[in-house]
This record gives C-alpha cells, sequence and structure tokens, in this order.
C-alpha cells in the first residue's frame, strides 16, 4: 500500500501537478527533519495530499527537485507560503482551526500601535496587569516606557507587560478584543477569533493560512518588525533594576539566521490545548522570503528543529 502511494506521488511531483504535502518524507542527509515517523502514518498523510497549483498568470518559485517528496512534521497544521506570490509550495492541514496560544500577541500588538501611542511614555506595571502563565520578567510599579513593555511582550511574551500594553491603550479588555476581531476581518483572517489579548485563552484561533496573513502585517509595521528579531532585549527600570529577557523563538540563534539564511522574525505559542506553535518569515540571499507556519507541534524541540527542515528543503528544492 505504501508503496504504491509513494510511486503515484512521485510520478506526479516529476510533471508538478501535486505540490508538497506535509506528510512525505525527505530523506537529504544534509536536511533537519523531525524524527522518523512509521511507514503506516507517513502513508495515512500521504493519502491526503493537497494540491495548490500555480496559475499561469502568478507562478511563483520553480521547483528544481522533482524526487524530493517532502519533510515529515510533527505538527497537525503546515503552511509554507511564498512570500511575493502567496503561493503555498508545502501544506498539511492548512485550514484547520486550531488554538494559536501567543501568537495571538502579534494581534495584540498591531492593535496597540493602531491607538498610536508614543512609545517613549514612561508608566508603571499595576497588579491589575498580571497573569498567570509564562514568565514575569518586569517588576511590579517600577516604571518601563511602553516601547519596553512592547519588546516585553513580542520577545518574551510576558502577559504580564501585554495586558500592560491593552491597559495603557485607553480601551477596555472587552472593546481591546473586540478591535482584535475586527483587524482580523481587515486582514482576511476568516477562519480567526481572538477572546484574550495574551492568548491565554484556548478559544483564541486560526489557521495555518490565516496566520500568513498575520505574519505579512507585522513585516509592514515597522516598530514590531524590528522587535521580533532580536534575539534578546534588556530593560532598565526606573528603580535602576536591569532585566535582560531572552527571545522564546530560538530559531533566531540557529543557523536559519546565519548567512545565507536571515530570519525575519515571527513569534511562537504554547498551550496544552493547541500544542507547540510558531509563525516566521525567512529570507534567504540567493532566492525570495518564505513564511512558515507550524500549528500543534508535539514539542518545543520538534518545533525549532520542524522549521529548520522546512526552511533548508524548500530552499533546495525551489528555485526563484
Amino acid at each position: 500500500m505504501f508503496r504504491m502511494l509513494f510511486q503515484t506521488l512521485l510520478t506526479l511531483s516529476l510533471v508538478q501537478v501535486v505540490p508538497v504535502d506535509g506528510g512525505a518524507i525527505e530523506r537529504a542527509a544534509d536536511l533537519p527533519t523531525a524524527s522518523v515517523r512509521s511507514a503506516v502514518a507517513s502513508a495515512a498523510v500521504l493519502a491526503n495530499t493537497e494540491a495548490h497549483l500555480p496559475t499561469s498568470e502568478n507562478r511563483g518559485p520553480t521547483r528544481v527537485d522533482a524526487t524530493s517528496a517532502g519533510v515529515v512534521t510533527s505538527a497537525q497544521s503546515v503552511l509554507v507560503v511564498d512570500r511575493e506570490s502567496r503561493l503555498p509550495l508545502y501544506a498539511k492541514e492548512p485550514d484547520a482551526v486550531r488554538p494559536i496560544g501567543s501568537i495571538s500577541k502579534l494581534m495584540t500588538a498591531l492593535v496597540f500601535l493602531n491607538t498610536n501611542p508614543n512609545l517613549n511614555t514612561v508608566v508603571p506595571i499595576l497588579p491589575e496587569d498580571m497573569r498567570e502563565g509564562g514568565r514575569i520578567y518586569l517588576g511590579l510599579n517600577d516604571p518601563v516606557s511602553l516601547r519596553d513593555l512592547l519588546h516585553a511582550s513580542l520577545v518574551g511574551s510576558d502577559n504580564t507587560a501585554t495586558m500592560s500594553l491593552v491597559r495603557l491603550s485607553g480601551l477596555t479588555e472587552t472593546d481591546f478584543v473586540a478591535r482584535m476581531n475586527e483587524k482580523a476581518k481587515e486582514l482576511g483572517m476568516k477562519a480567526s477569533t481572538f477572546h484574550d489579548p495574551t492568548g491565554l485563552s484556548a478559544d483564541n484561533v486560526s489557521t495555518a493560512r490565516d496566520i500568513v496573513h498575520l505574519l505579512e502585517a507585522v513585516q509592514s509595521e515597522s516598530e514590531i518588525a524590528s522587535t521580533i528579531i532580536l534575539p534578546e532585549v534588556t530593560i532598565l527600570q526606573e528603580s535602576g533594576r536591569e532585566v535582560t529577557i531572552p527571545t522564546t523563538d530560538d530559531l533566531l540563534t540557529s543557523f536559519i539566521n546565519e548567512p545565507p539564511y536571515q530570519m525575519l522574525g515571527g513569534k511562537t505559542g504554547y498551550l496544552p490545548e493547541a500544542g507547540y506553535c510558531i509563525g516566521v518569515g525567512v529570507h534567504h540571499e540567493n532566492a525570495g522570503d518564505i513564511f512558515i507556519v507550524l500549528l500543534g507541534s508535539d514539542t518545543k524541540a520538534t518545533r525549532v528543529q520542524e522549521v529548520k527542515g522546512l526552511a533548508a528543503w524548500t530552499y533546495r528544492v525551489f528555485t526563484w
């Protein structure tokens, strides 16, 4: 059964009728991949191959290795998209609606910046801003700038800093979340719904395809784009207390952020209901930019390895 399915997919790929799907197996020795799945599991995913074909008007990247079928991933949903043409280069359940955890903070940052704040304003973090879950980096009632709060939210995924931004936006939390949902509609995120600004709610849901729209939007917002590429930030509070906040995105300190690659940044997310999630942009100096979204990976480590594998595979199999 598996042999028949694999031969069918390989034959189709030779004429480039069926693009890459998330269940296919990549055997190249130089490609970082997730852990090897069983032949039965691989065959089951191969049976669900989805076709996303380039149009004659907008063909996007050209596939130059027709024998390379794909990468095994643990994630429930995966999408790799060429940024310029918006064509999917790899897909696995890209329209499945799933919780996204702290990826939600990208939308929170967009809505906050739409209120036109003065990011140099120095403000305190109040007890009412505190949220459980994740690490709280900044001390309460010890003022920092709004820009520092934004950095803590996006780089360290600090939930308390995020709720401080919501309070300081001048909106109630209910109105802020309503703005998040309005913004999602504006961006074409048709399957996305937000219930809280931090992503602690499992009711914050989206799809891999919708997250690509969100990634494109934050790349166009310079304050966010310049923040999500930072491997760490150091914040000095008014009391003189200094804290260094490391990024939750381990890809920023990996080979995928070294020449010829360059990370365009993104956001991680995790909830028990969501699994390990991530949405990132990647640039290659000899090719184009791509967006990679994984929702529902098994572990933090596999999330990182699978993005590495998908990026390396994509730039080897396609040419721009």
